[in-house]
């Protein structure tokens, strides 16, 4: 089925691009007190005069970083397997569109835990000692991305199975 076909590309390079700017951008808590406006992500703490990259963070930031950057390669290799799919459709005795599906499986299972890791951190340290401090726009693209990529896992396991019937 072509929809399939095009479906599941634009799913999967959609979900990458969300994890990358999830993973670089510095907007996932907010704190807004009086005149101080605060914001900070995974790699560094930004204020009115600047920002910068702390040094010690806890254990589970760390964690997140760490399955956040591993979705990210995952969803990478997803976007390569399909793309290189166009050209051939296997790489020796591996279908590349199999390849993709687990890819984008992988990163999804990677980034539902580096979310779930990142919200259980701040809702249990931040959140309840400063209820001024939200959840920025960073967060959110952070979790939009875990059934994005989930979603073109199952588009691309199933255009897998259309085009080879």
């Amino acid at each position: 089925m072509l929809h399939l076909q095009v479906a599941s590309p634009t799913l999967a390079l959609l979900s990458l691009l969300l994890l990358l700017v999830a993973l670089g951008s510095d907007h996932w808590l907010l704190l807004k007190e009086n005149q101080v406006v605060m914001h900070s992500g995974l790699w560094k703490l930004c204020m009115n005069l600047g920002c910068l990259i702390p040094l010690n963070v806890p254990d589970l930031i760390n964690a997140s970083r760490a399955c956040l950057i591993l979705a990210v390669i995952a969803g990478l290799l997803s976007c390569l397997a399909l793309l290189a799919s166009f050209f051939c459709s296997h790489l020796g005795s591996v279908s590349l569109t199999l390849v993709s599906a687990v890819g984008s499986f992988s990163a999804g299972l990677c980034a539902t835990v580096a979310m779930a890791m990142f919200t259980s951190q701040s809702t249990k340290t931040i959140m309840i000692t400063s209820p001024q401090v939200s959840f920025g726009w960073s967060f959110y693209v952070g979790w939009a991305a875990c059934p994005l990529s989930l979603l073109a896992s199952v588009v691309t396991h199933c255009s897998q199975g259309s085009s080879s019937r």
